[in-house]
């Protein structure tokens, strides 16, 4: 199986080094078309705190082509005054916590679809997240290109419901390191929030609700167990109401005016995952 693997996505690091510059290239280019609207308004941007995501992943193939998944992800800000998922006790230095439970479904060399359940905690509000995905498995040369499309019903506590679509793309090669591997993978995803029962968006809306760019290096410690640290910039894209200004007199001297804001988050992560019963694919949105 390894001499295979190699044979599939090669084994020379300059060869593998320039399809990552060429897939990296590509990468940017949607990046920067997916920008560039936002660049020519008018706009502000603040910056969050440093957020640490750690996660724990477990594994299990369900005969030939399916694999069931449980996630187990926290959320930490560096800003102690966001950590207020209780109010004592252990869970009171964490932001958010977040229970997930899925299915995937191998159907070609090449397709791949899949649901799963996510619950979040925070205090407040607390969130329901039912979803689907499908994923496509290509490659650049010697690097691997996924691409994953995903839709989200999403229910929040005494909130409406509302749908978000995603849309995935991700470059990465695996190298062998002695008798392991080391896959970089570089990802950028946008996300799109629709709202029920309405026709039309409003000036309210954006087209793009967030973005996320992520590169991160997942190491094959044993057969069955993988460690991905990973950095992430996540951009939230709204609009805020500036208000009206008065002079000491209180009168008007600066109508208010709504414009756009972006919020910009950093965060760092770590995942640990365990498979079992199944092997690693990087194809797989288990890997």
């Amino acid at each position: 199986m390894k001499n295979l693997f190699q044979k599939q996505h090669g084994t020379s690091s300059a060869k593998g080094l320039r399809s990552l510059y060429k897939g990296c290239t590509l990468l940017a280019g949607l990046l920067l078309l997916s920008v560039v609207p936002g660049v020519v308004a008018a706009q502000s941007k603040i910056t969050a705190a440093t957020a640490l995501w750690p996660e724990v992943q477990l594994n299990y193939g369900v005969g030939e082509d399916g694999i069931l998944f449980f996630q187990n992800q926290y959320r930490i800000n560096t800003d102690s005054r966001f950590n207020d998922l209780a109010a004592s006790g252990p869970f009171s230095g964490f932001e958010r916590a977040q229970l997930t439970l899925g299915y995937e479904h191998t159907f070609t060399d090449h397709w791949r679809g899949g649901a799963l359940f996510r619950y979040a905690f925070e205090n407040y509000p607390k969130t329901q997240f039912y979803t689907a995905f499908l994923r496509h498995n290509g490659n650049i040369g010697s690097l691997f290109f996924n691409k994953q499309g995903m839709f989200e019903y999403v229910n929040q506590e005494e909130q409406d419901a509302f749908g978000r679509y995603s849309f995935l793309a991700e470059l990465g090669k695996r190298f062998p390191v002695g008798n392991r591997f080391l896959t970089p993978a570089l990802s950028y995803e946008l996300l799109l929030r629709r709202e029920f029962g309405k026709s039309t968006s409003t000036a309210e809306e954006r087209t793009i609700d967030r973005t996320r760019l992520r590169f991160e290096l997942t190491y094959e410690l044993t057969e069955n167990l993988r460690l991905s640290p990973f950095v992430m910039r996540q951009t939230d894209y709204y609009f805020v109401l500036v208000p009206p200004k008065y002079d000491e007199n209180d009168r008007l001297i600066e109508d208010g005016y709504t414009t756009k804001r972006n919020r910009i988050s950093p965060v760092i992560g770590l995942e640990i995952k365990f498979n079992l019963n199944t092997p690693v694919n990087t194809a797989s949105f288990t890997y």
